[in-house]
Parts: C-alpha cells; sequence; structure tokens
C-alpha cells in the first residue's frame, strides 16, 4: 500500500451504476457521482497519477476525464492486463505502485496482480473475492469515493484532502 502511486479506474460499473442509456439517435448517456468526483480530483491534487482504463468507448468518458482533470484514458480496452502492462513499461511503474478500482471479469486480471484491489458493493463475486477492501456503496454511487479516501487513510494523505476545504 505505501509505494501506491496510480490509480487506475474502470468507468461502467465502477464510476457509473454500469447503465448505459441509449436513446433513438447517437446519444448515450452516463450517470456519475459528484462525491466521486470531489474525492478523484482532491487525489489528483495530492500527486497520485489517476488513469481511466475502460472497455467500452464514449464521449461522455471523454468529457468526464476532462471535468475531472484526469489527463489519460483509455477507451475500447479489450485486454486490460495487456494494456496496463504496457504503460508500465513506458511510464516506468509497477503492479507494487499500483491500485485498481473495477468491477467486473475484464478487471480481474489485472486486480489479481497489483498492490491495490478495491470494487464497489455490487462487483461480481470473483472480483469480490480477490479485492483488498468492497465499498459498502454500489458502483456509481460513492464507491469511488470510499474506495480512495480509504486508500488515502492508510496512506497518511487523508488529513491533506480536508485540509484542501478548511
Amino acid at each position: 500500500m505505501e509505494n501506491i502511486t496510480t490509480i487506475f479506474l474502470d468507468i461502467d460499473g465502477t464510476l457509473t451504476d454500469g447503465k448505459v442509456y441509449l436513446d433513438n439517435g447517437k446519444n448515450e448517456f452516463k450517470s456519475f457521482d459528484v462525491k466521486d468526483g470531489l474525492m478523484v480530483v482532491s487525489t489528483i491534487e495530492l500527486g497520485y497519477d489517476i488513469i481511466i482504463m475502460t472497455g467500452r468507448q464514449s464521449q461522455v468518458v471523454a468529457r468526464r476525464a476532462e471535468e475531472l482533470g484526469i489527463k489519460e484514458f483509455y477507451q475500447g480496452i479489450r485486454n486490460k492486463k495487456e494494456a496496463v502492462e504496457k504503460l508500465m513499461e513506458e511510464k516506468g511503474f509497477s503492479y507494487e505502485n499500483l491500485a485498481y478500482l473495477g468491477d467486473d471479469l475484464n478487471d480481474y486480471a489485472v486486480m489479481d496482480k497489483c498492490a491495490f484491489a478495491g470494487c464497489p458493493a455490487d462487483a461480481v463475486g470473483e472480483i469480490k473475492d480477490i479485492s483488498d477492501f468492497i465499498s459498502e456503496f454500489k458502483g456509481g454511487n460513492g464507491a469511488v469515493r470510499e474506495i480512495l479516501s480509504y486508500i488515502l487513510q492508510k496512506k497518511g494523505d487523508y488529513e491533506k484532502v480536508l485540509g484542501f476545504f478548511k
């Protein structure tokens, strides 16, 4: 836990409730919790590298990443382990520096190897089985905030977050 510098976030089912709303046109809608967003922004301000990696492609994700100040986001990733390991090589970090927040089987290979794995309350059973922390909240409903708060508390950085708002 002490070596964590990089946090990967899954989107659908983790940062959102996992539902994708499509209209009769080409519009897609997702719901994000502002409380999750505030903790993501605060974690970035503390110097942690937060990276989004998701299996789907969505303009909504690009917009939300920009709003939160997440500079790196990867969409349409089918093999997350391969993509994460390529980034590790490029950026010079390893699994011991990595926390991963996910909810479904496509997150499993990375979550099983990283220093810290966290998931929402409604994650699939296999993900819960390998997670170091299971939020009491569902995806898109404060789970990311709770997991990030837990990481920051364990690393002794949570008081700094509170200091942002005093």
